[in-house]
């Protein structure tokens, strides 16, 4: 079965093109945890699947990133929800996610908050790890889907959908019942380019004095510091704001939304438009 016949890129498709116009966060990991089971390969054919055959643009080398600052930086330059884009981070457990744990952990809080703000950019992330366990807890919550590579046959997958359960909230993974393992070509074989290109920026970083991905892509300066608490400030920003532009969008008067937010209508006025309905 071809992965476009699968429900799970047709729920994959839905959250892009469906009502939601939104993106989706990826986890591809591999069963226990092994190298050489085709993580990157599977990102790599994924990411060039989504951009060239199904948005309709070329993946390009800024677009595999090892740095999670790196990242952050191309999220940013990446379109808004007019366009759907893809981002891959790779080797997130690595030093692509900082050379010690403190940074590794900082990293992981803040692309947990980052992703709470997809919902403007229709940005499809791809990341790579050993185990989706090496992930913060945030970042489970927030991720759309686990790719699982499987270790017999090399070269296949198992999707599940990521949630929340019913009664404390804790992050499930939940398997497809349409399809046992989905196949994915091996790009080491095609030579593909793009696969080159992320794989010499890993042997770079392990020629390098630093092994952090975040000094290397950033041309051997610090990285911008990643403020969590500002990006999380974000998220909740974009969050009120979406709830207040519904509002008025229901015909409520931008004094009314205050009120009810506890925001001043200032405030309301300059991130919001009236709806054409009352207009």
């Amino acid at each position: 079965m071809h992965l476009t016949d699968t429900d799970w890129w047709h729920d994959l498709m839905k959250g892009i093109y469906g009502p939601r116009q939104g993106g989706a966060q990826i986890i591809v990991d591999a069963e226990d945890a092994e190298k050489g089971y085709g993580k990157t390969g599977l990102a790599v054919s994924l990411a060039r699947f989504l951009s060239e055959r199904v948005f309709g643009y070329e993946l390009t080398d800024d677009d595999l990133t090892l740095s999670g600052a790196r990242y952050l930086e191309r999220w940013r330059e990446h379109p808004g929800k007019e366009q759907p884009s893809v981002i891959i981070l790779d080797e997130l457990a690595g030093a692509g996610a900082g050379n010690n744990r403190r940074a590794m952990s900082n990293q992981n809080v803040a692309l947990g908050s980052v992703w709470q703000l997809m919902r403007k950019k229709r940005i499809v992330t791809i990341v790579t790890l050993p185990h989706w366990s090496k992930a913060d807890l945030e970042m489970r919550r927030e991720a759309t889907f686990r790719l699982h590579c499987l270790r017999e046959p090399i070269g296949y997958f198992r999707p599940y959908r990521i949630g929340a359960s019913f009664d404390d909230g804790s992050v499930t993974t939940e398997g497809y019942d349409d399809v046992e393992r989905i196949k994915f070509p091996n790009m080491d074989a095609q030579n593909d380019p793009l696969k080159r290109a992320l794989d010499r920026k890993k042997d770079n970083l392990l020629d390098s004095q630093y092994l952090d991905a975040d000094k290397l892509e950033g041309d051997e300066t610090p990285a911008e510091e990643i403020d969590p608490d500002r990006l999380r400030k974000e998220a909740k920003k974009e969050k009120e704001t979406e709830i207040a532009q519904s509002l008025r969008d229901m015909g409520f008067s931008g004094r009314e939304v205050a009120d009810m937010l506890g925001r001043s209508h200032t405030w309301v006025y300059d991130n919001t438009s009236e709806s054409a309905a009352t207009a």
